[in-house]
């Protein structure tokens, strides 16, 4: 009987080391994830969202689409899941919006200019960018990334950098998977967009222009990669990993893509415990896209 309590305790004991050394390496959360239309303004929806983030337990979350939230909105459902820090881009169209655990300083909204915009701030010492590119425009979402990467090289190189969003970009990492997509964009190229004058592209007509010169698009990507960041999900998984579209609005004939990143610069890079993309029974039916998280362990 001694001897059976003398394991047990050594294996609490190493249990609970184990659970210490965990959370040390996996010191900082994070989560992107495009919401589709703000959870569709199913509040039923969001109630599951809730339960699912509390159990990812993230320390920054940043979203896309989240349709129809104003800064309220953004505040009462972060609280949920207890992040008493909150920050949406604007209050119409499609906003970008980013929550965490700790303050965020230095923020700034930009939306001039921009598809959809971002959001800088600084958490714990960390620049981040929230952003959402153009779905129709490759050349729109070159002149985007431009911007937020030039605003990104103001910040000093010693400090830690990270970029969040929908990219609506696919990766030159991923360039092996596209082949039967080019074939099937170059059919909708110039496609005027049933979108176009609606409020939620700001009026804006849209015929599609996603190919360069018939061919995919890698240099919106490709640029972010150049300008020293890490494309985290690539770091960890050198085989494909989709993030749209998800199960419950997949069809025979949609294509698995790869759009929706966490990036971080070299800084943050050594930090990358774990990167996934997150795929379960609720994510496969809360969005059309699946949610990116990113654990950076201690310093």
């Amino acid at each position: 009987m001694l001897k059976r309590k003398k394991i047990i305790l050594i294996l609490l004991v190493w249990v609970c080391l184990f659970a210490t050394q965990t959370h040390a390496q996996a010191q900082l959360t994070l989560l992107n994830y495009n919401t589709r239309y703000g959870f569709q303004g199913d509040r039923a929806l969001m109630d599951k969202f809730v339960e699912w983030v509390n159990v990812i337990d993230p320390d920054i979350v940043a979203f896309q689409e989240m349709t129809h939230f104003t800064q309220s909105d953004l505040e009462i459902l972060a609280k949920r899941y207890g992040h008493h820090y909150a920050v949406i881009s604007k209050e119409y169209a499609h906003p970008v919006a980013i929550t965490s655990r700790y303050p965020i300083v230095n923020i700034q909204k930009v939306t001039v200019n921009l598809w959809h915009g971002y959001i800088y701030g600084n958490i714990k010492g960390i620049h981040f960018f929230v952003t959402h590119l153009s779905p129709f425009d490759w050349e729109s979402r070159k002149r985007d990334i431009d911007m937020v990467l030039a605003h990104a090289k103001l910040l000093p190189v010693d400090a830690g950098k990270v970029i969040m969003g929908d990219l609506n970009a696919l990766s030159p990492s991923d360039s092996a998977q596209y082949g039967e997509l080019e074939v099937a964009m170059a059919k909708s190229e110039g496609r005027l967009e049933a979108v176009s004058g609606l409020s939620i592209v700001e009026g804006k007509t849209i015929h599609r222009n996603n190919l360069d010169d018939t061919k995919i698009d890698y240099s919106v990507v490709g640029e972010v990669l150049t300008n020293g960041f890490t494309d985290v999900i690539a770091h960890k998984h050198p085989d494909f990993q989709n993030s749209v579209p998800t199960e419950s609005v997949r069809k025979k004939s949609s294509f698995l893509r790869r759009i929706d990143y966490i990036f971080v610069n070299d800084v943050l890079t050594p930090r990358i415990f774990k990167a996934e993309i997150l795929k379960d029974e609720l994510t496969h039916r809360m969005s059309d896209h699946y949610p990116v998280l990113l654990k950076l362990s201690a310093d």
